[in-house]
C-alpha cells in the first residue's frame, strides 16, 4: 500500500475541496469544491501524474486537464455517469450542471494563469431546489439522476430528457445530505438530519423503509452525510449513527432491513461511506478456497479513514490523522486499487492497494450473473429494459428523417407501378367430365371453383347452398368421355391420365379438354408441382416404378404390392402429408422385373438413403463467372471463365436432345474459346496460366487458359467434388467423402491423397482454404478458425494456433494478430495464414464463458506458448518475435516476476562468460530465430516502463538493466 498526498492538487493555494470522483476508465478525476471570490470551483485533473512518478515529473504531461468555474457558489458534490460520458456538479446555487466534453481545444481560463488542456461544455442547467444541493448520484445504467438538498427533498431526473423531472420525493423533514442508488436500480437511499434513513422503491419511488432505531442518539450535526450500497447490493451502510454513545457506521441487511451489525472504531461522527464497485475475491489462506467479499471506505470528522472487508471483523487498514480537519468524500477506481479521499482542509489523499491486498475484482459477467441470481435483475438489464436509445446528434436525427421518406416515397411508387393481380381463369361451373375406370365404375373428374368476387368469407356462400331445404333440380351437364382410366387410389398423386406412350395402361389413351390437362381448371400450380401432375415423363415413370415388398426376408417372387385404402367420397386434390418430390427415376436394369399384374394401383416403394456425405457437394449455378487473374487494367475489364449449365444450341430444342453444359473465356464480350460438356459443371477456377473444373461425373478436366486446349485427359476422381482449388501449377481436390488429392500437374505427380475426415468432422462449418506453403507444405484452413498444416516426416496434420474453444476462453487483447499485408506471405506465414481465417479478432464483445480467472489467465500462457510453437515450426521469425512480446506483454500485466525473469535469463545469457568449461556457456546460444537475444531483452526491458504497473517491476528493470549495460561494455 502506498499513501500520496500530491500537493499540487489544490483550489487556489488551500481552499475547501467537498467532492472527488474517479472518471471509470481511470484516465482523470475531477473534484469540487470552493473556487476565487466565493464562486464554485470544478477541476477536471490527470490522474496519471498521481499513479506514475515519472509522469509527474515529466513536464511535458498535463496535471490539470480542465477549470470550471460556472458555478456561482460553492461546488458540493461531483459525479461521473457510470459511462463516463456526463459529469455532474451542484452546489450552493442551487442548480445542477451536466458537463460534456467537446471536441474542441482547450484554452487559458479568463482571470487566471490556468491553461485548460480539454474543453469541457455544459449540455444541461438542472434547477428545481430550493436550497443548496448537497449530493447527486447516478443510477446503474444512467437512467435517473437524484439529487438532495436542503429542502428537505429529493428530485429524480430523466437524464434522458434534460431537465424533466421524473418525481420529487418528499418525506424528510430535515436537511437531506447523501443519496445512493442500489447497485441493480431497485431502490434509492437518502439520508438526512432529521436522524432518519429512507429507502425509497424505484417501480413508485414510494417509501420502502424508513430506518430510525440507529440514530436516535446521534447529537450535532455533520457536513454531509453520505451512505453507501456494497456491489453485491445486500448491504447498506450508512453515515452519523450511534451504538451505546459511540459514532458508527451502521450496516442495514437487505433481507429484511436488519440493523443488528455496525463499524465501530471513529472517534467521531461518519460523514462519508464508499463502497468498492467491485466484487472482490481472494484465497482464504487456512482453506485455500476462493472467497468472494466486498470491500468499503469509511470517512469520519476525527481526520482518519478506516477500511474494511466484509469478510472480516476488523478493519484492513485505519490511516489516522491524514487531514487538518474532516473528512468529506471518498471515491475508488473502477480497477478497484486505488482510492482517493478529500478533506475541508483543501488536501487530497491517494492510497494506491496491491491486487494481493485488497484482492481480486470479479469480472462484469460474473457480477451480472450474480445479481441475476440473487434479485432477478441487473444494471445491464435495467439499463436496456427502460432507458431507450435517443438520437442526440441532429445531423444523424436529420439523414434518418430523409431516409424515411426517401423510403416511404420508394414505396408508394412501387404500389403505383405494380400491376393489378390478374383475374383467376374461371371453368365452367355447370359441366363436370365423367369417365369410366376398366372395372366399370364411373369416375367423375373435379374441377376446382374459385370464390366469388367481392365475398369476404366463400364459406358462407356454401353454407347458404346447403342449409336449403327445397332441393331444385340439378343444370349441371355431364359430359361424358370415352375410354377407361385408372382408379384413382394412390395417396401421394391427384388422379391422372395415362399418355399413348404408356405400354401398362390398358385400352385406349384418354384425351381431355386442354383446360383440365391432368389437373383440374384454376387449380393453383404449387398443387401440381407438389403431387407431380401436369408431367407426361413423371406420369410414364410412375406407372414403371417397381413394386417391392415390406418384409425383407421375404422372396422376391412372393412379393406383392400393399395397396392403400382410403374412405369412400370425394377423392383428395393432393396429399398433404407428402413432400415435394424429385421425377421418378427409370428403374436400373439389374432390378428384378415387377411380378405380372395388370396394373397394381399403388406401392409403398423403400427408400434407400444415400451415403453419408463429410462435406457437401460442389453444385454451381446454371450460369457462373470466375474471374481470371492477370494485369489489372481500368480501360480493360479483365477475362472471364464463363460457365453455362444446361446450355441450349439453337432456339429448337426436342425430345432426345442432350444436356450440353458450355465453358468459355470471354473479354469486352469477345468468346476466345469454347469447350462443350455433356456433365453437368459443379466447380471451376482459374489461374493466369490455367483453367480447371470438375463435372457431376467425377471427371477434374485442365485446360490452357489462353488456348483452351486440354493439357491432360480428364481424371477421374475418387468421388464427387466439393471444392476445387488451384495454385499456379498444382490443383487440389477435396471430395464428399472428405478425400484431399493434391497433384503437381506440370510434373504429373501427385504430391498427396488422403482422408481429412478426423479434422473437418465436429467442426461448425466446412474447409475454407487448401493451399501450399512456399516450401511445398499443404495447409487445410477451416470455417471454425483452425488452421492445419502436413508434416511429411511424421505423416500427421498439426494444429497452427489453437482451437475455437480455447481462443474463446483466452483474454480478448492476446488473441489479436499482427497486422499482415498480402506481400507479407513469406516473411509472416504465421499471420498470414490465421488472417485468412477470421477467427482472431480479439474483440471484447464476443460472449465468453465464465471460469475463474487463474483458469482464464492459465489458458492465456497456454495460447501463447501454442503460438510461439507454431511460429518455431514454420519457421518464421517475425511471427516468433511478435508472440514472445505478447508473452512478455501478459507476464508484464499479471505481475509475474518469476517467469519474467526465467526469459530475461536466457536472453541475457551466462553471467560470467569468462568460464570456458561453463556448461550454461557451451549450451547458451546467442541468437534465436535470426534475433540477437541481448538486442531482444532491451526492446523487451522498455515493455515493464510502458505498462500500468511499472511502479511494481521497477527493481527488476534496473536490474537487468545493468546487466545488460554491463555485458555492452565488456563487448566494447
Amino acid at each position: 500500500m502506498q499513501l500520496l498526498k500530491p500537493q499540487w492538487i489544490s483550489h487556489d493555494g488551500g481552499k475547501a475541496i467537498f467532492s472527488v470522483d474517479l472518471h471509470p476508465d481511470g484516465s482523470r478525476f475531477a473534484t469540487g469544491g470552493q473556487g476565487q471570490d466565493s464562486s464554485g470551483r470544478v477541476v477536471v485533473w490527470n490522474l496519471q501524474p498521481v499513479v506514475y512518478e515519472k509522469y509527474e515529473e515529466d513536464e511535458k504531461v498535463p496535471k490539470l486537464l480542465c477549470q470550471l468555474d460556472q458555478h456561482l457558489g460553492c461546488v458540493n458534490t461531483v459525479r461521473w455517469s457510470c459511462s463516463g460520458r456526463y459529469l455532474a456538479s451542484a452546489g450552493d446555487d442551487k442548480v445542477i450542471i451536466i458537463w460534456q466534453q467537446s471536441s474542441y481545444g482547450g484554452g487559458a481560463v479568463f482571470g487566471s494563469n490556468v491553461v485548460n488542456v480539454e474543453s469541457w461544455r455544459s449540455v444541461a442547467t438542472l434547477r428545481g431546489h430550493e436550497g443548496d444541493i448537497l449530493d447527486v448520484a447516478w443510477s446503474p445504467g444512467d437512467l435517473w439522476l437524484a439529487s438532495a438538498s436542503i429542502d428537505n427533498n429529493v428530485i429524480i431526473w430523466n437524464t434522458s430528457k434534460w431537465p424533466e423531472q421524473v418525481r420529487v420525493l418528499r418525506g424528510h423533514t430535515g436537511l437531506v445530505k447523501g443519496v445512493t442508488w442500489d447497485p441493480v436500480g431497485r431502490y434509492l437511499t437518502s439520508q438526512a438530519d432529521d436522524k432518519s434513513l429512507r429507502i425509497w422503491r424505484t417501480t413508485d419511488w414510494a417509501t420502502e423503509e424508513k430506518i430510525i432505531d440507529p440514530f436516535t442518539e446521534c447529537g450535532g450535526t455533520t457536513t454531509v452525510l453520505r451512505p453507501g450500497w456494497s456491489p453485491d447490493g445486500q448491504y447498506l451502510v450508512s453515515a452519523h449513527a450511534m451504538n451505546n454513545g459511540g459514532p458508527t457506521a451502521q450496516i442495514i441487511d437487505r433481507d429484511g432491513w436488519n440493523t443488528d451489525k455496525d463499524f465501530v472504531g471513529h472517534r467521531k461522527p461518519i460523514t462519508c461511506v464508499r463502497f468498492n464497485p467491485n466484487i472482490l475475491k481472494k484465497a482464504d489462506p487456512t482453506t485455500g478456497k476462493s472467497v468472494q467479499y466486498c470491500c468499503v471506505a469509511i470517512g469520519s470528522r476525527d481526520r482518519s479513514i478506516s477500511i474494511w472487508f466484509t469478510s472480516l471483523k476488523r478493519p484492513l487498514v485505519v490511516v489516522h490523522d491524514i487531514f487538518d480537519d474532516s473528512v468529506l468524500d471518498l471515491s475508488w477506481s473502477s480497477c478497484g486499487r486505488y482510492l482517493m479521499a478529500v478533506s475541508k482542509d483543501g488536501t487530497l489523499a491517494f492510497i494506491n492497494f496491491t491486487s494481493e491486498e485488497i484482492g481480486y475484482p470479479l469480472s462484469e459477467d460474473e457480477t451480472n450473473n450474480l445479481h441475476m441470481k440473487l434479485y432477478g435483475k441487473s444494471a445491464r438489464t435495467t439499463a436496456s429494459s427502460v432507458n431507450p436509445t435517443i438520437i442526440e446528434n441532429p445531423e444523424l436525427l436529420r439523414l434518418r428523417e430523409e431516409e424515411r421518406l426517401r423510403a416511404k416515397a420508394a414505396n408508394a411508387s412501387e404500389q403505383s407501378q405494380r400491376p393489378a393481380p390478374p383475374t383467376p381463369q374461371r371453368a365452367p361451373i355447370n359441366k363436370q367430365i365423367e369417365t369410366r375406370t376398366a372395372d366399370g365404375k364411373r369416375r367423375i373428374t373435379p374441377m376446382f371453383i374459385p370464390p366469388t368476387e367481392g365475398v369476404e368469407n366463400p364459406n358462407k356462400s356454401y353454407e347458404a347452398s346447403f342449409s336449403s331445404s327445397h332441393q331444385e333440380k340439378s343444370k349441371i351437364v355431364v359430359e361424358k368421355v370415352d375410354g377407361v382410366v385408372e382408379p384413382n387410389v394412390s395417396v401421394s398423386r391427384p388422379p391422372t391420365v395415362f399418355s399413348a406412350n404408356s405400354s401398362s395402361s390398358p385400352g385406349k389413351a384418354v384425351c381431355l379438354p386442354a383446360e383440365f390437362n391432368g389437373v383440374p381448371a384454376g387449380l393453383p400450380a404449387r398443387f401440381s408441382k407438389s403431387c407431380g401432375v401436369n408431367s407426361e415423363k413423371a406420369t410414364v415413370a410412375a406407372a414403371d416404378v417397381q413394386v417391392t415388398s415390406t418384409a425383407v426376408k421375404r422372396k422376391q417372387e412372393d412379393a406383392q404390392p400393399i395397396v392403400i385404402k382410403r374412405k369412400r367420397g370425394r377423392p383428395p386434390l393432393y396429399d398433404r402429408s407428402s413432400t415435394p418430390a424429385a421425377p421418378t427415376r427409370a428403374p436400373s436394369p439389374a432390378a428384378a422385373p415387377t411380378p405380372a399384374l395388370p396394373r397394381p394401383p399403388t406401392a409403398t416403394q423403400h427408400h434407400v438413403e444415400p451415403p453419408h456425405l463429410v462435406l457437401p457437394e460442389a453444385s454451381l449455378s446454371k450460369s457462373a463467372r470466375v474471374q481470371i487473374p492477370g494485369e489489372v487494367s481500368h480501360d480493360v475489364p479483365p477475362p472471364l471463365l464463363v460457365v453455362e449449365n444446361d446450355y441450349r444450341i439453337g432456339s429448337r430444342a426436342g425430345v432426345g436432345t442432350p444436356n450440353l453444359h458450355r465453358v468459355s473465356r470471354t473479354q469486352l464480350n469477345v468468346v476466345s474459346w469454347v469447350v462443350y460438356l455433356t456433365s453437368h459443371v459443379t466447380t471451376a477456377t482459374a489461374t493466369s496460366t490455367t483453367a480447371a473444373f470438375t463435372c457431376h461425373d467425377k471427371t477434374l478436366h485442365i485446360l490452357d487458359i489462353t488456348t483452351g486446349e486440354m493439357l491432360l485427359p480428364p481424371l477421374q476422381l475418387q468421388g464427387r467434388a466439393s471444392q476445387l482449388f488451384v495454385q499456379e501449377s498444382t490443383i487440389m481436390v477435396l471430395t464428399t467423402d472428405a478425400t484431399l488429392t493434391i497433384w503437381d500437374f506440370k510434373k504429373r505427380k501427385r504430391i498427396l491423397s488422403e482422408s481429412v475426415r478426423h479434422l473437418v468432422e465436429g467442426r461448425n462449418g466446412g474447409v475454407k482454404c487448401v493451399q501450399l506453403t512456399a516450401e511445398g507444405t499443404p495447409v487445410l484452413l477451416l470455417t471454425s478458425g483452425e488452421a492445419f498444416t502436413r508434416c511429411q516426416e511424421l505423416e500427421a496434420w498439426l494444429l497452427l494456433g489453437d482451437v475455437a474453444s480455447v481462443r474463446c476462453l483466452v483474454q480478448p487483447e492476446y488473441t489479436m494478430l499482427p497486422l499482415c499485408h498480402p506481400t507479407d506471405n513469406c516473411s509472416r506465414p504465421l499471420a498470414s495464414l490465421l488472417h485468412q481465417t477470421a477467427a482472431y479478432c480479439g474483440s471484447s464483445r464476443v460472449s465468453r464463458p465464465i471460469i475463474s480467472d487463474d483458469a482464464r489467465q492459465n489458458l492465456t500462457e497456454v495460447f501463447i506458448n501454442r503460438m510461439l510453437t507454431s511460429a518455431q515450426y514454420l519457421r518464421s521469425a517475425h511471427d516468433y518475435k511478435f508472440w514472445l512480446k505478447r508473452k512478455i506483454q501478459f507476464f508484464i500485466k499479471e505481475g509475474l516476476e518469476k517467469k519474467l525473469r526465467d526469459i530475461f535469463d536466457d536472453l541475457l545469457g551466462p553471467k560470467d562468460t569468462t568460464l570456458t568449461n561453463n556448461q550454461e556457456g557451451l549450451t547458451w546460444k546467442p541468437k534465436i530465430m535470426d534475433y540477437d537475444k541481448k538486442a531482444l531483452l532491451e526492446e523487451f526491458l522498455r515493455e515493464i516502463l510502458l505498462a500500468k504497473n511499472s511502479l511494481q517491476l521497477q527493481r527488476l528493470y534496473s536490474e537487468y538493466k545493468e546487466q545488460l549495460d554491463t555485458t555492452m561494455i565488456d563487448l566494447i
